[in-house]
């Protein structure tokens, strides 16, 4: 277990070989003695999985993972695999028991703003998005994905 876990997180490090590090986390996921690092081992899978748009196995990694160690990064995962699925329903729940546990995570009120902008409501997109700014989000992918649903719906930005 130990090797295929050290292999994983080689193969990960080295910022290419995602395919051979979830191979090796998975073989790790799979022994009938639990690795002493199981929890990072599921985040690392299923960072892994949204990685490669395996948004399905990335949620159920997730899921594992917020059942033995529920953080705001576990619920985050969960909320960002469903919001990929388009199941926002499920998504604003995960996304809002990760904003109980950490309420300034940029990551999190972006993706709110999201499911809000898909949802047409107005105004909590508008906050959402204000809020997640404030907080300081980074992420230019995300800020992308945000602003062009703006666009497309009109909405989201006082801007407009």
């Amino acid at each position: 277990a130990v090797v295929s876990t050290q292999s994983g997180h080689y193969g990960r490090d080295l910022g290419g070989e995602s395919k051979g590090a979830r191979d090796n986390y998975e073989r790790t996921l799979s022994y009938e003695t639990p690795a002493p690092d199981t929890h990072s081992i599921r985040l690392r899978l299923a960072s892994i999985y949204l990685q490669l748009q395996q948004y399905g196995a990335a949620k159920q990694m997730f899921l594992l993972a917020c059942r033995d160690s529920p953080s705001c990064i576990t619920w985050l995962g969960v909320g960002i695999s469903c919001y990929r699925l388009g199941e926002l329903s499920e998504a604003e729940q995960a996304l809002s028991e990760a904003n109980i546990l950490n309420n300034t995570d940029p990551e999190v009120w972006g993706y709110l703003s999201l499911v809000c902008l898909k949802t047409s409501r107005k105004l909590e997109a508008e906050q959402s998005y204000k809020y997640a700014l404030r907080v300081g989000l980074k992420d230019v992918d995300l800020l992308g994905e945000i602003k062009s649903i703006q666009k497309e719906v009109g909405f989201g930005d006082a801007g407009f």
